[in-house]
């Protein structure tokens, strides 16, 4: 009744094509709150949705909040409906819909649904896996999944990993996922950005018409205020050879942390005043993140290493 890519195809491919992005149990969430800001980023051009180390750079497309909300991976016991779920070792709740799930070390099962209070249990009777351990970009498995009397199939393709880089937050080890599932009487197509340490979670979408939502964890995120009205000055910018941080309002930067388009660490510095010169004649060209971390909350400012940009 299924049909899947085999265990060691799996891990060749993960060896040999790609950088696994979704490993066990790293990609399995841990149990606890998920406060998110959920941005509309309007029609993005070229957005790239393939590839591996990807920057998928947001930084100047301006953005409107659609709101905030806590998602919630749960045991499944501390659910209304666990029972309608007897195998499940995780429970997801976005808003009002529950989502159960099984993992182990070779993936993770969609058990079913709970849309509303109102309605019923949605059972996967033959749950598909919609994640499997190791799997890479390009990596791509097809389930058969049985809900009801209503049997449909699930295709699973790993698109895209790489660095989500905002104008006030940056989220690494961010996975791009399609998820295509077929019926006699439909065809829905989601595609869906991830973290390696949470794939049951999601980060945002990307929409048929090229729109992208981003849901941003709050704890990456500065203030609306700070985002109106910044205190943060670089320039110049892009940076040839070295580049002036200043803080506008004269409080002393604190700590300031350079990052790379893939989230890493490049320098971290403590400063007492309200302004740094960075030499970056040792830094390869291209787009990185200034984070500052003041007394009075986390700021960040991009900025390009380079004549001209990238």
């Amino acid at each position: 009744m299924r049909t899947r890519l085999s265990s060691a195809l799996l891990i060749i491919s993960a060896g040999v094509c790609a950088q696994p992005v979704f490993v066990y149990p790293d990609a399995v969430p841990s149990v606890g709150a998920y406060p998110v800001e959920t941005r509309s980023y309007g029609v993005v051009p070229g957005l790239v949705t393939s590839g591996s180390e990807v920057v998928w750079d947001f930084s100047t497309q301006d953005f409107s909040i659609v709101g905030t909300t806590t998602d919630s991976v749960l045991l499944p016991s501390a659910t209304p409906y666990a029972a309608d779920f007897p195998t499940a070792t995780h429970a997801v709740r976005l808003v009002n819909q529950f989502g159960y799930y099984r993992a182990s070390s070779t993936g993770v099962l969609d058990l079913g649904t709970r849309l509303s209070p109102g309605s019923p249990s949605q059972i996967n009777t033959d749950p598909a896996a919609i994640l499997q351990f190791p799997a890479a970009v390009e990596d791509s498995w097809t389930d058969a999944v049985i809900t009801g009397a209503t049997t449909s199939q699930l295709q699973v393709t790993i698109l895209a990993a790489g660095t989500i880089v905002l104008e006030d937050a940056t989220i690494p080890d961010a996975v791009l996922v399609e998820r295509r599932q077929t019926s006699p009487s439909f065809t829905a197509i989601s595609t869906t950005w991830f973290q390696r340490g949470n794939g049951l979670v999601p980060l945002g979408n990307v929409l048929a018409n090229g729109g992208v939502i981003v849901r941003v964890p709050v704890n990456l995120i500065t203030t609306i205020a700070e985002r109106e009205v910044p205190v943060l000055f670089l320039a110049p910018n892009p940076g040839v050879g070295s580049t002036l941080l200043q803080r506008t309002d004269g409080i002393p930067l604190g700590q300031v942390r350079l990052l790379d388009a893939a989230g890493r660490e490049v320098r971290s510095v403590r400063v007492n005043a309200a302004q740094v010169e960075f030499q970056l004649t040792d830094l390869p060209h291209g787009s990185y993140v200034v984070q500052v971390i003041s007394a009075d909350g986390v700021r960040t400012q991009r900025l390009v290493n380079g004549p001209g940009g990238l």
